[in-house]
């Protein structure tokens, strides 16, 4: 990336049905897909039939009835990836399972307000505005882009359903409200199926095949947008 980001992220959500209560760290350990320190040293945060909550080490998971959600600011990236794959195609292969996102996320700062501002120029120019428009001065005090999302439907190759979805706007975390950018792409997969059975290694061999050309898309859409931060 152009700039290298102050908080960098990659979560896996998957939708379908789920027993919350199963996903425990000790479920994790007995099944030797976390290894035994990572589980010990495991922060249960909840473990409800509504919601299960922990983190351990580089990961975070939260389970609820129709959302399966596990996500890590540590590199490698690959090992959500992995951990999902062995959790619905060795351990639950029966879990009924309806749909994917990879998303990806990054809070990185520029140099300058000024940088920031350009690149909400750039994406939201104020001059379809008109006088209003003008109003907007770019110096931080009267106000330009707050959110824009942008949303591509049905990218080709993928079953029906499916969408990109990228969110910018400034950061809250980083740049002291001033030159931080925050952006998120949401790499939705959809599938027809109505065979649980089916839909559930339909969505294992999508997260397979699309794990990394997804997170590849996504560092291109977010370092053409650091970029636009330039003169």
């Amino acid at each position: 990336m152009r700039i290298d980001p102050e908080i960098a992220g990659v979560s896996l959500v998957i939708l379908g049905h789920f027993n919350p209560l199963i996903f425990t760290h000790s479920w994790f350990g007995w099944n030797e897909l976390l290894s035994k320190e990572i589980v010990d040293n495991a922060n249960v945060q909840i473990a409800h039939p509504q919601i299960t909550k922990f983190s351990a080490d580089w990961l975070n998971l939260q389970v609820e009835p129709e959302r399966f959600m596990i996500e890590t600011t540590q590199a490698p990236y690959v090992r959500l990836q992995d951990l999902a794959v062995r959790i619905f195609r060795n351990h639950l292969p029966h879990t009924p399972l309806k749909a994917l996102g990879i998303n990806r996320n990054v809070h990185f700062c520029v140099k300058r307000f000024e940088d920031r501002d350009r690149l909400g120029r750039a994406i939201a120019p104020v001059e379809p505005w008109g006088e209003w428009g003008k109003k907007l001065e770019p110096d931080g005090e009267h106000g330009g882009m707050t959110t824009l999302n942008m949303r591509q439907l049905n990218p080709e190759g993928r079953p029906p359903g499916g969408q990109i979805n990228v969110t910018v706007e400034p950061s809250i975390r980083v740049g002291d409200g001033r030159l931080g950018v925050y952006v998120r792409i949401n790499d939705h997969y959809a599938i027809e199926s109505t065979n649980s059975k089916t839909a559930t290694q339909e969505i294992v061999k999508l997260l397979e095949d699309n794990f990394a050309k997804s997170l590849k898309r996504a560092d291109n859409i977010i370092d053409h947008l650091m970029l636009l931060t330039e003169k």
